[in-house]
């Protein structure tokens, strides 16, 4: 005769690994219209910021019924170089032959980890500028809003030397940037159809 509470153990355990699976969702994501990134710095004349809002995401969370991530699966970043913009065609001009944007058209961003907890997202990942990769960690913040968007903030500082960038200059060299940029983001995620 079977044990009856060896019977409930068991249904028990089944019912919570079918409620376990049913609180996860994977939903993918792609940005919207109103995100940007930015990146600033400084040079001998004034601080400079260029800003793009062509950065296209793909990224791919496990949410828990209340709509936040528990699992960031993947993440991918493309920025065209050409996309970023001073408000100044000189300097904009010499950035892009600083970054060899006629070879290497596009900035991008592939996730390898990442890390959760309330409210906040470590990620750690390959970014490559001007055809070279490195390893870099970023956090972010993010909160939720209406129909499960998702929007996240953060900043991460770099060389431009460490992607063997030489630092632009322009006015003939009179006016040249610091080595150290910020970049910035504020980019609202939604629901993307598939």
């Amino acid at each position: 005769m079977t044990n009856p509470n060896r019977f409930i153990r068991y249904t028990l355990f089944i019912a919570l690994i079918l409620s376990f699976s049913c609180s996860v969702a994977q939903t993918h994501y792609r940005q919207s219209d109103d995100s940007y990134l930015s990146i600033s710095g400084t040079s001998t004349l004034n601080p400079w910021t260029m800003n793009s809002d062509e950065g296209k995401y793909r990224v791919e969370f496990e949410l828990s019924d209340e709509g936040l991530p528990v699992k960031l699966n993947s993440l991918s970043l493309s920025l065209p170089c050409e996309s970023l913009k001073s408000g100044h065609s000189a300097m904009d001009k010499n950035a892009y032959s600083a970054l060899n944007a006629d070879s290497y058209k596009l900035i991008t961003f592939t996730l390898t980890s990442s890390k959760i907890s309330s409210g906040k997202i470590e990620c750690t990942g390959n970014l490559t500028v001007a055809g070279s990769t490195k390893s870099i960690s970023i956090e972010t913040t993010y909160r939720p809003l209406e129909s499960q968007a998702l929007l996240f903030t953060g900043k991460k500082k770099l060389k431009m030397s460490d992607f063997g960038i030489e630092p632009p200059s322009f006015m003939f060299g009179t006016v040249s940037t610091g080595d150290e940029i910020t970049v910035s983001f504020n980019v609202k995620l939604i629901p993307a159809r598939r």
